[in-house]
């Protein structure tokens, strides 16, 4: 492998953040750069591909600013926190524009984006690895599988946070040398749900399993688990984790979908319940997952849920025999069977929230349906564009699109478009 060291002038930013700039005739793109500066990179060359690692910048952008997190540049979880609010906010906003002109879209349809508070994550799934008796806890490095060892995060939720210094302590205890691992760990409404993996583990010894107990005991976890594969090991739980979605209890894992922040529950949630139609009767809730939107709409009309993930569509079938909410919960492949038109017909509102995949076969039913109202939401501003185009094409008009920033210093972006027929 090997390592050139060189300099390039930044003058645009890729849809990942990264800074685009020329060396030897080439284009590049460098990581936690800004457009205007000039910047020294390491280039590392294999035989698969060429990789550019920033250094050091030459003369900096007047938007650039102190990141606040000691790890940035290094920690692959934060690609902005070097852009000053307005450049973020830009540089947000242009994920979803850039993606509706490549698709001959108005651009001015998007509204300013909603930047939630950052530090309230309540997701995260960390790796571990144990090496002369030194615990390295964290995310990946950027591009890399080396683990970068967190002496601090600033998206973390801080009942996240608080969890990290103790249980390296305890992985210290139960590891051996250069033995791997992976904690998955969720905030929900009656605590922290965790989850651990190890490396050729197949259960816990005697010893393991008490250590890990006093750690949740000592810690106030809600549950705490080992996982091995498909079998799951319930290690300590005083109750069952649950998020609340419209004031009803929906039981959740430390492995569920959920949005990244409670408050992005209730701003998504705002945004399609104020385009919800006066003739409302009856509504079709597409990737309704354990019913972030099926719940609220159910105040106003009769749901049915579609869901393909088992787990999901169990947690909430047993929320709506406990809430008696009017929702239909189905088990769906969307992205083999989508609702034909036929049965779209049976709704005046549909809404929609696909994987970063999207849901273009789906759409390709909707398009021509008599629904009055779609809303999509979307954590892919490419895929929403593409399948925008779709809907557009059909004959529904773009009333207007919502940037969401849930996903704080990343070059991810959430939206929210509403269609009408």
């Amino acid at each position: 492998m090997e390592e050139i060291f060189g300099t390039s002038v930044i003058y645009s930013l890729s849809h990942e953040a990264q800074g685009i700039g020329e060396f030897e005739g080439k284009t590049i793109h460098i990581p936690f750069s800004l457009p205007g500066e000039r910047i020294t990179f390491k280039q590392i060359c294999s035989k698969k591909r060429k990789k550019f690692l920033f250094q050091s910048v030459e003369n900096a952008s007047d938007c650039r600013v102190p990141p606040v997190c000691r790890h940035f540049t290094q920690c692959g979880g934060c690609t902005l926190q070097h852009m000053n609010l307005d450049l973020y906010r830009e540089f947000k906003k242009s994920l979803i524009t850039i993606s509706l002109q490549e698709h001959g879209l108005d651009p001015f349809l998007v509204d300013d984006v909603i930047i939630l508070p950052f530090g309230k994550r309540r997701r995260a799934n960390l790796d571990i690895i144990k090496k002369n008796d030194v615990v390295y806890l964290g995310f990946h490095r950027w591009k890399s599988h080396q683990i970068i060892d967190l002496k601090e995060c600033h998206t973390l939720s801080p009942a996240l946070k608080s969890l990290l210094t103790p249980f390296k302590e305890v992985l210290n205890l139960i590891l051996d040398n250069f033995q791997k691992a992976k904690i998955f760990l969720t905030e929900t409404g009656s605590g922290v749900d965790f989850s651990l993996e190890i490396q050729g583990v197949l259960e816990l010894t005697e010893s393991q399993r008490e250590i890990l107990e006093s750690f949740a005991l000592d810690n106030k976890v809600a549950r705490f688990v080992f996982k091995h594969g498909k079998k799951i090991d319930c290690v300590y739980k005083t109750t069952d984790p649950v998020v609340v979605f419209d004031g009803v209890d929906v039981a959740v894992d430390a492995y569920s979908f959920l949005q990244a922040t409670e408050e992005a529950d209730g701003i998504l949630t705002s945004l399609v319940m104020e385009n919800v139609p006066k003739s409302l009767t009856k509504a079709a809730d597409l990737f309704c997952g354990r019913g972030t939107f099926s719940f609220p709409l159910s105040r106003i009309a009769a749901v049915d849920g579609f869901e393909l993930d088992k787990p999901a569509l169990k947690a909430l079938e047993d929320a709506i025999s406990k809430s008696k909410r009017n929702i239909t919960p189905y088990h769906r492949n969307l992205f083999d069977e989508p609702l034909s038109m036929k049965e779209l017909s049976l709704y005046q509102m549909v809404v929609i929230d696909p994987p970063r995949a999207g849901a273009f076969e789906q759409v390709k039913m909707l398009k021509h349906s008599s629904v009055q109202t779609i809303a999509y939401v979307s954590c892919n501003p490419q895929t929403f564009a593409r399948d925008a185009k779709e809907l557009v094409d059909g004959g529904y008009t773009l009333k207007k699109i919502t940037p969401v920033d849930q996903f704080a210093w990343s070059a991810h972006l959430e939206v929210v478009g509403v269609f009408i027929k």
